[in-house]
C-alpha cells in the first residue's frame, strides 16, 4: 500500500486474552495496560478496530464492554471507511498499523525510544524542561542539580518501558519504587528477633531497638516486658495557620502512637497521620516555643479525630504538661512569637 494514501494510524486489537483476560464466552478481568494504551492512542487520533473471533451475542457483549470502558470502536472485524473507500470494498484482510493479540510472537509492550511514540514524547518533555531549567539558572544560579534530576527521571522511564510496563502494572511499579525511596518495607514486618538491633538502654530499664528492615521503626521494651512500637515517619505535624508546612515532632508522634498503637505485623500506609497544631513562645528562656495546642488528627484514610488538647512547658522536666483551654488562651494573649 502506498504511503501516499495518508490513512490515520490504525490499531486492530483482539478482545479475549488481550483487552480482557481470556474467560470466553464470559468476559474476564480488564487488562489495564492494553486498554490504557488503546485509549491513549485514540486520544491522539488513532482509529481502533475490534479484531476478534467472537460472533453473535458474544460479539455484541464485547462491543458493549468496549463502549462502557471508554474505548470507541471505529470498526468491528472490518476495515475503517477510509480503507474501504481506497480499495473499493471491505477486503478480507483488516488493514492496520498495529495488531495487538495475546498470541502474537512479540507481546504487547511500550514502544521503544526509536519508534517515536511514548518514549520520544518523554524525551522531548525532558529536553524542554532542561532548557527551561538552564534559562532560569541564568537568573538564579546553577541548574545542573535540576538537570541531573530530569535526566535520572528519563532513565527510570526508559527502564520501565524496556521491561514492558504500561497501564496498571506501571502504577504498581511506581508505588513500589516510592516505598523503596521512602525507606518503607514492601511486605509486612513480623516481630521476630532477627529484625531488631539494640540501640539504647534508657530510664527505668527500658530498652529500645531499631528495625533492620525499616530504619524508621523502633521497638521499646520496659522492665516488665511490655512492648510498644513507634514509626517516626508515619506522623506529620501541621501548623494550622500554615497548612503547607509539615514537620516531625516527637511529642505529637507519641500521642498518635497512644491513640493508634502500631500492631504487628506492620505495613505502613503511604499516607501519614496529620496532626494539626499550634505553638508559640511566652518566655524567651524557654527556647523556640513553650505553649502548644493539638486540635485534631486526620488519619491516613481521611477520618478526622478531634483532640482539642492544650499544653505548656513543664518547668520541672523536658516535656509538656496538659493545661485547660482557658489557661492556653491566657498564655496566647501574651505570646511573644
Amino acid at each position: 500500500m502506498s504511503n501516499e494514501t495518508k490513512f490515520p494510524k490504525i490499531i486492530a486489537v483482539d478482545f479475549d486474552g488481550t483487552l480482557v483476560e481470556n474467560k470466553y464466552p464470559e468476559i474476564g478481568e480488564t487488562k489495564e495496560d492494553v486498554l490504557t494504551y488503546c485509549k491513549e492512542e485514540q486520544a491522539d487520533g488513532t482509529r481502533i478496530i475490534l479484531w476478534t473471533n467472537r460472533v453473535g451475542k458474544y460479539l455484541a457483549a464485547a462491543v458493549e464492554w468496549c463502549e462502557a470502558h471508554g474505548l470507541h470502536l471505529d470498526a468491528v472485524n472490518s476495515n475503517i471507511p477510509e480503507v474501504n473507500e481506497f480499495f473499493g470494498n471491505d477486503t478480507r484482510k483488516v488493514f492496520a498499523n498495529e495488531y495487538i493479540d495475546d498470541l502474537m510472537c512479540t507481546k504487547f509492550r511500550f514502544a521503544k525510544p526509536e519508534q517515536g511514540t511514548t518514549s520520544s514524547w518523554a524525551e522531548r518533555e525532558v529536553k524542554l524542561a532542561i532548557v527551561r531549567e538552564r534559562k532560569d539558572a541564568d537568573e538564579k544560579g546553577d541548574a545542573e542539580y535540576g538537570v541531573a534530576c530530569y535526566k535520572s527521571a528519563l532513565k527510570a522511564f526508559y527502564s520501565l518501558m524496556e521491561d514492558g510496563h504500561s497501564g496498571f502494572s506501571i502504577q504498581i511499579t511506581k508505588n513500589l519504587l516510592n516505598r523503596l525511596i521512602n525507606g518503607q518495607c514492601l511486605t509486612p514486618i513480623e516481630d521476630t528477633p532477627d529484625i531488631w538491633e539494640e540501640v539504647n538502654i534508657g530510664k527505668n530499664g527500658k530498652t529500645s531497638y531499631q528495625c533492620r528492615r525499616m530504619s524508621s521503626l523502633f521497638k521499646d521494651v520496659d522492665a516488665e516486658g511490655n512492648v510498644s512500637y513507634s514509626d517516626v515517619d508515619r506522623v506529620q505535624a501541621i501548623d494550622i495557620s500554615n497548612p503547607d508546612v509539615a514537620y516531625h515532632n516527637g511529642f505529637t508522634t507519641a500521642l498518635v502512637n497512644k491513640i493508634f498503637p502500631i500492631e504487628m505485623p506492620y505495613f505502613p500506609d503511604n499516607r501519614k497521620f496529620k496532626v494539626y497544631r499550634e505553638e508559640f513562645l511566652t518566655d524567651e528562656k524557654n527556647g523556640d516555643y513553650d505553649s502548644m495546642a493539638l486540635f485534631y488528627i486526620l488519619t491516613p484514610d481521611g477520618k478526622k479525630v478531634e483532640l482539642n488538647r492544650y499544653f505548656k512547658d513543664d518547668p520541672n522536666g523536658d516535656s509538656f504538661i496538659r493545661i485547660t483551654k482557658e489557661e492556653y488562651e491566657e498564655r496566647k494573649a501574651r505570646k511573644i512569637r
